[in-house]
């Protein structure tokens, strides 16, 4: 075998995974890869750290939360899931950001922001 031959019991690489993928059609290899996308793309396996991949929904509502805060929006005025979001995406003293303080998030205490 020379050195740029693979064996082949190789668990990835055999010939029985290689006819699979020959056999696949582009759509299916393309459905394969965004697969492989979601379940690993979530990971750093070198590092065993988990990547902070935010789904892209959560990332858009995410922006249209910070949007509103950033023309005016008080926190006291936001949905609870709203709220719940910029924990998620900030910490849970996401409100600090935006020159508010705990108490913001149910009454209108910080009229004037920093």
């Amino acid at each position: 075998m020379s050195d740029n031959q693979l064996p082949d019991n190789d668990l990835f690489d055999n010939p029985m995974t290689r006819a699979a993928l020959a056999a696949m059609s582009d759509e299916d290899k393309r459905k394969y890869a965004e697969i492989g996308k979601e379940l690993y793309g979530h990971m750093n396996f070198e590092d065993s750290e988990v990547l902070n991949n935010v789904p892209p929904p959560m990332a858009e509502a995410g922006a249209y939360v910070e949007k509103q805060l950033q023309a005016g929006i008080h926190p006291s005025m936001m949905e609870d899931n709203e709220k719940a979001l910029m924990a998620d995406l900030h910490g849970d003293e996401w409100y600090v950001k935006w020159g508010y303080v705990k108490e913001d998030l149910d009454d209108i205490v910080t009229v004037v922001k920093n």
